[in-house]
C-alpha cells in the first residue's frame, strides 16, 4: 500500500511519520450515489484518531451525510453520500491533521487528544506543549459527545465500538412500537391483580399511619401527667434543669477541645507547607545546577555537537542546499531540545551546517537561504554579540579554507548589523574575545577590515572638525 507523509503536503522523503494513501470507491447512481472510503480504519489508526472522527469531518466539510458501520460480513465501512474524488478527500484530511493531529508548537503528529470540562485539548509527547484544539468546528460537537478512549483509537460511547451496528430510524421506531404493545398487553392481563394489590397497599399504609398517631398521643399524655403530679413534677423539673446544665457544660467542653485541635492542626499544616516549599526550592536549585552542568559539558568539539552538525548537514542536503529558514531553524531547535546544548553552540552548529567544508565567504553568507537562516537563529533568542563573533572565530579554527575570505565576511556581518562597529572593535581590537577557539586566526585575518573601520572613524572625526571650523 502506498504511503504518504503526515500531512501529505510535507515533501520530505526522509520524514518518519507516514500514513496510507486514501483509497475511495464510488458506488450507486442518482439519489443513491455514495462514495466508500475503503481504508479509512488504516488511515485513522496511523493518525491515532478514531475513524468516526475523520468520517464525520468529511461530512462536515462536504455538507454531506456520512455513516461508519461495522456489520458482519462487510467489516468496517466509511460512507459519504454523493460521488467525490480521492484527491478531494486527501486535501480535506490534511486540513483535519492540521487542526486535530499536529502539535501547535513543534508541528509533529505526537499529541494525545483529550476531552475535559467540555473542551477538546491535547498534550504533545515530543515537546511537552499542552493546549486547546479547534473547539469551534462542526466536528468538535461530535468529538465532545463521543470523546476518544484511553488509547485514542476509538470512542467511548458509540455502538460500533462494541462491534454492534447502528440501527436506522425505522428499526428504532419499530422497536418502540413493539415495546408499547407488549406493555399494553401486560396491563390488560394483570389489570385485576394490580387493582387488588393497590387496595391492599393503601389499607396497609392507612393502618400504619393510625398506629403511629395513637402512639404519639399516648406518649404526650404520659409526659403531661408526670408534670402535673406534685413530687414527680418537681423532680421532673429539677431533672430537666440538671440535664440541661450538663448538656451545656458538655457542649462548652467539646467546643474548647475542637478549637484546640483545630489550632494544632492549622499550625502543623503551616509547618508542613513551609517545609514542603523549602524542599521544592532546594529541588529546583539542584535541577537548575544539573541542567547547567549538562549544558556546560557540550562544547564546540564535543561528540554531541559533531553529531548534530552531521544531522543538520544531511537535512540541508535533502533540500539541495536551499532549505527554508523556518524549516532549518525548526529542525535545529528540535535537535537542541533533544541534545540539550546552549544557544551559543546552536549558532556555531548553524554556521557549520549551512556552510560545510570551509565554504564560507562573503557571497555564501549573503545568499538568501544562508542569510535568512542565520537571521532566524539570531532573532529567535537574543544572544550576546560576543557569542556570535565567537561562533565565526571557531568556524575558522576548524575550516582553514575560509580564513582568506574572512575580512569580507566581517563586512557582511557589519552591513547586516549582526554586530555593530563598537562590538567588532571590542572583540578584535580590544581583544575581549581572546582565549576563544580561533580568535587569534580571526583577529589576524580580519585585521584589514578592523583597520578600515578605524580609518573610517578618523575620517569622520576630521570632517566633523572641518565643519566646526567652517561654522566659526
Amino acid at each position: 500500500m502506498a504511503m504518504v507523509n503526515i500531512p501529505s503536503t510535507n515533501d520530505d522523503p526522509q520524514y518518519r511519520y507516514k500514513m496510507p494513501r486514501l483509497v475511495s470507491k464510488k458506488e450507486g447512481r442518482g439519489n443513491g450515489s455514495k462514495t466508500c472510503i475503503v481504508n479509512m480504519t488504516d488511515v485513522a489508526r496511523a493518525l491515532k484518531r478514531p475513524p468516526q472522527y475523520t468520517t464525520k469531518w468529511f461530512g462536515a466539510e462536504l455538507g454531506a451525510q456520512t455513516t461508519f458501520t461495522n456489520k458482519e460480513g462487510e467489516g468496517e465501512r466509511a460512507i459519504v453520500n454523493g460521488h467525490h474524488d480521492t484527491p478531494i478527500f486527501q486535501t480535506m484530511l490534511d486540513k483535519f491533521i492540521d487542526k486535530f493531529v499536529l502539535c501547535g508548537n513543534c508541528h509533529l503528529p505526537e499529541i494525545d487528544m483529550n476531552v475535559k470540562k467540555g473542551i477538546i485539548g491535547a498534550k504533545c509527547k515530543a515537546c511537552g506543549w499542552a493546549g486547546e484544539l479547534d473547539n469551534n468546528h462542526k466536528v468538535a460537537a461530535f468529538i465532545l459527545k463521543n470523546p476518544p478512549d484511553a488509547g485514542g483509537f476509538g470512542v467511548t460511547n458509540l455502538a460500533v465500538d462494541a462491534g454492534k451496528d447502528v440501527k436506522t430510524k425505522d428499526e428504532r421506531r419499530k422497536e418502540r412500537e413493539e415495546k408499547r404493545k407488549a406493555k399494553a398487553a401486560g396491563a390488560e392481563e394483570g389489570g385485576d391483580d394490580d387493582a387488588e394489590e393497590d387496595e391492599e397497599a393503601a389499607a396497609k399504609a392507612k393502618k400504619e399511619k393510625k398506629e403511629k398517631k395513637e402512639k404519639k398521643e399516648k406518649k404526650e399524655k404520659k409526659e403531661t401527667t408526670r408534670g402535673l403530679d406534685g413530687d414527680d413534677g418537681q423532680e421532673g423539673e429539677e431533672g430537666a434543669a440538671k440535664e440541661k446544665k450538663e448538656k451545656k457544660e458538655k457542649k462548652e467542653k467539646k467546643e474548647k477541645k475542637d478549637g484546640k485541635e483545630k489550632k494544632e492542626k492549622k499550625e502543623g499544616k503551616e509547618k508542613s507547607s513551609k517545609k514542603k516549599v523549602e524542599e521544592e526550592v532546594a529541588a529546583e536549585s539542584d535541577d537548575s545546577d544539573d541542567g547547567k552542568k549538562e549544558e556546560e559539558e557540550v562544547g564546540y568539539d564535543s561528540e554531541i555537537t559533531l553529531s548534530v552538525i552531521k544531522v543538520m548537514r544531511e537535512f540541508v542536503e535533502t533540500k539541495s542546499g536551499k532549505a527554508k529558514p523556518e524549516d532549518f531553524f525548526e529542525e535545529l531547535r528540535m535537535q537542541q531540545l533533544a541534545k540539550l546544548f546552549d544557544h551559543k553552540i546552536r549558532f556555531y552548529i548553524a554556521l557549520e551546517s549551512l556552510m560545510p567544508n570551509g565554504s564560507m565567504d562573503a557571497k555564501e553568507v549573503g545568499r538568501d537561504e544562508v542569510k535568512g537562516s542565520i537571521e532566524k537563529v539570531l532573532a529567535a533568542t537574543k544572544i550576546p554579540v560576543s557569542d556570535v563573533l565567537s561562533g565565526f572565530d571557531t568556524y575558522l579554527s576548524v575550516n582553514e579554507k575560509a580564513v582568506r575570505s574572512f575580512p569580507m565576511v566581517l563586512k557582511v556581518i557589519y552591513d547586516e548589523e549582526w554586530a555593530a562597529e563598537d562590538d567588532l572593535m571590542k572583540h578584535y581590537r580590544d581583544e575581549e574575545g581572546a582565549g576563544g577557539p580561533g580568535f587569534e586566526t580571526a583577529k589576524k585575518s580580519g585585521a584589514p577590515f578592523i583597520k578600515w573601520l578605524e580609518t573610517a572613524d578618523d575620517s569622520d572625526d576630521d570632517e566633523d572638525d572641518d565643519d566646526d571650523e567652517d561654522s566659526d
